[in-house]
């Protein structure tokens, strides 16, 4: 075996190394992660079809407020399921609320780019809008069913 040929395979174990290491540390971190909000928005499908049998949901995300909920929407309804089991589910008409208006209001406010335009639940039915403009992001919170405003909030880097 030639001194190039070794310092290939060195170079390749070496490589396979590394991406082992950070397989690893992707599994017990963002991995595990994403397997316990799985976990969670199971937990709320299964508690939502025992006690609200019948209803058909389009799609589920966590929202992390005061409270953990797990967010359901449908064409008519987002519904609101918390965590916490012994909380009500909570379900809110949206047939009259244009998130996509809210989101573009918010948007031409803050200014910079949308990250993401959701429901959520904080003592009580909101939209939270979050916008990024260079080193800050701005979170807003409008009421869900009039739209009003709540508030906003910039985190901003310091170090830049």
């Amino acid at each position: 075996m030639t001194r190039k040929s070794k310092v290939v395979i060195a170079l390749v174990t070496a490589l396979i190394g590394v991406v082992i290491v950070f397989s690893g540390v992707y599994w017990f971190t963002i991995g595990h992660t994403e397997r316990v909000k799985d976990a969670m928005i199971g937990e709320a499908r299964e508690r939502l079809e025992t006690e609200q049998a019948g209803v058909t949901v389009d799609r589920a995300t966590l929202y992390n407020g005061t409270e953990s909920y797990v967010v359901f929407e449908n064409a008519e309804n987002v519904l609101f399921v918390p965590v916490d089991e012994e909380q009500p589910i909570v379900v809110r008409d949206v047939t009259n609320v244009d998130l996509d208006q809210i989101c573009n209001d918010s948007l031409a406010e803050t200014g910079g780019t949308l990250v993401s335009c959701t429901y959520g639940f904080d003592e009580r039915a909101l939209v939270e809008v979050v916008t990024k403009a260079n080193a800050s992001y701005t979170y807003s919170y409008y009421t869900l069913q009039t739209g009003e405003f709540i508030r906003r909030v910039e985190l901003t880097d310091a170090s830049l």
